[in-house]
């Protein structure tokens, strides 16, 4: 999600505070309902598509509720996130919608710097603006994977509608989509929970704010840029 530019306020209650503001309360909210949603969608989704799962789905009713929670959850994950780009904090999910298809020579040494990153080093890049490159790759992983497990979901949903050679397609194109969403989810959640360095942001998605200190390691471009607004 999008990280909140330089606005009277972002410093805390005041300026002496050692908090940044890095996520409006309407960019918690989509990011809740998109992982809540997901995570959803994939333990029913699992179980619906493997006999080896489909006991664990006696927990939400049986396979048929599955299907049934499946299917509001799509809803769910396609039409409160969609409707967070229109109403709340919109401009920001515009704003992060734009800037992760904008790729600069920052963002692309960090992405050569991620491995040592990942694994607990520190890479070595220049200074970052409101995401890294990293960042920029796992949220267009989340864009087109989301795309594509929606546009194909419609088909399978609606299969009468459309022509058998495409809702054939649409079986193995949302499987995999989901799956490639998986495992982005995974290193997502290693590094937001449990990677000594950069789990240091998870604040920020629980209550907007992270520390100065991570701020200006991790993203020191457009943690200056915020300073120097409210100076």
């Amino acid at each position: 999600m999008a990280i909140q530019t330089g606005t009277k306020g972002e410093f805390g209650k005041n300026q002496d505070s050692d908090k940044v503001l890095r996520f409006t309360l309407g960019e918690r909210i989509s990011h809740w309902v998109h992982a809540i949603s997901f995570f959803l969608l994939l333990f029913t989704g699992v179980g619906i598509l493997s006999l080896v799962f489909r006991p664990a789905l006696a927990v939400v009713g049986g396979v048929e509720a599955a299907r049934i929670l499946h299917r509001i959850n799509a809803v769910v994950f396609v039409v409160v996130v969609g409707a967070m780009f229109f109403i709340g904090d919109a401009k920001y999910h515009w704003e992060w919608l734009k800037l992760v298809f904008r790729f600069t020579k920052a963002d692309w040494q960090h992405i050569r710097a991620f491995p040592k990153e990942f694994f607990g080093g520190h890479g070595d890049y220049p200074a970052q603006d409101k995401f890294n490159g990293g960042e920029k790759i796992n949220s267009l992983l989340t864009v087109f994977g989301s795309i594509f497990i929606t546009l194909s979901g419609v088909i399978m949903w609606f299969a009468s509608s459309f022509p058998p050679a495409l809702v054939r397609w649409a079986y193995p194109v949302h499987d995999l989509s989901m799956f490639l969403m998986t495992a982005a989810v995974i290193g997502h959640m290693y590094l937001g929970l449990l990677h000594p360095d950069s789990r240091a942001a998870l604040p920020g998605m629980l209550h907007g704010y992270v520390s100065s200190k991570f701020a200006k390691k991790h993203h020191e471009a457009w943690y200056e840029r915020v300073k120097k607004g409210m100076e």
